[in-house]
């Protein structure tokens, strides 16, 4: 029997599928008979874990095609951030990420991402997404006209500096971050540099070198329990294998409401992990890893540029405007 004469009810039944408002079977259907172009890409579904998706309206219900156009097949840069307010109460603000693929709505666990785009691209021209009044601000504040990612590096550093989340939580906890900018042009610099580098190991294009997450034992490779050793430094999948060693502080490392490296193998439960994911797992491990020491240096850098309270004496608002 071809597909295409597969009952509605038999699909639905096999993949406990239903219809609502937005969506229905019948529809999602014609419309992939029809459509001419492909719509499967990579986008990010948890932190550190892209999937494959039908980006359309056969399988999303909103896929905000006003938000991909910038994204995919594009070459850009997004910034996630999202506001506590309620949905992780009892989390330390910590929603924060880049991305160069489309980003699920719920990455950091329900309550959203907002998404601020380096670039924008409109009628085939590409324009830095970085209001007038902005970069008329921090040109003439150090006298330099800085790239776009010079600046998005000053703001993942700012957004990763300890001191800033702590003693800002209570405002992180209700509304968008705001960036404090520093009396002094070194200080900026030192901290985009220290930024970028985050961005780059956060976007697997750079690869901390390390003896982190080898994979161990004989078996399937079949993720049947997710649980981590404190006295072996282990992660283990099945009675017989497991990732080790990864640190705890790795392992409790958490961005949103998920602990990162346990949600990539419970999301693979009852499956076998291929080579491609075990190689993954052990990368995130050591970007991780790398995350929290490059966080430590960010501090520092932090802690000379606005003091040990870490409060600025002036703070403006995020340098871009949500997709």
């Amino acid at each position: 029997m071809r597909y295409t004469e597969i009952p509605d009810e038999l699909i639905c039944k096999k993949y406990n599928l239903k219809d609502n408002r937005d969506w229905k079977l019948q529809d999602a259907r014609k419309l992939i008979r029809e459509r001419n172009e492909d719509k499967i890409q990579t986008v990010l579904y948890r932190p550190f874990d892209k999937r494959w998706a039908d980006y359309d309206y056969v399988t999303m219900d909103y896929p905000r095609r006003d938000l991909i156009k910038h994204v995919a097949g594009k070459k850009n840069l997004l910034l996630g951030v999202g506001k506590a307010g309620g949905a992780i109460p009892e989390r330390p603000w910590e929603l924060v990420g880049v991305y160069e693929v489309p980003v699920d709505a719920n990455v950091f666990r329900r309550g959203g991402i907002y998404l601020f785009p380096l670039f924008i691209y409109e009628d085939h021209n590409t324009k830095e997404n970085i209001s007038p009044d902005f970069r008329a601000f921090i040109d003439a504040r150090y006298d330099h006209v800085y790239t776009p990612e010079d600046i998005l590096g000053y703001i993942y550093a700012v957004l990763h500096a300890p001191i800033y989340r702590s003693t800002y939580a209570d405002f992180l906890r209700i509304d968008f971050p705001r960036i404090p900018f520093p009396d002094h042009k070194r200080d900026f610099e030192a901290l985009s540099e220290l930024g970028w580098r985050l961005v780059q190991v956060h976007l697997m294009r750079e690869k901390p070198k390390g003896k982190l997450a080898a994979f161990h034992g004989k078996g399937t490779h079949e993720v049947d329990e997710v649980a981590y050793s404190e006295v072996e430094n282990s992660v283990r999948i099945n009675a017989g294998q497991c990732f080790k060693p990864v640190p705890q502080a790795v392992w409790d490392f958490h961005i949103g409401g998920y602990r990162v490296v346990e949600k990539y193998l419970k999301s693979r439960k009852g499956r076998r992990l291929t080579l491609d994911e075990i190689d993954h797992f052990a990368a995130t491990v050591k970007a991780l890893a790398f995350t929290i020491e490059q966080m430590g240096r960010i501090d520092l850098a932090y802690c000379a540029a606005f003091g040990s309270s870490g409060k600025a004496s002036r703070v403006d608002d995020l340098a871009a405007a949500p997709m």
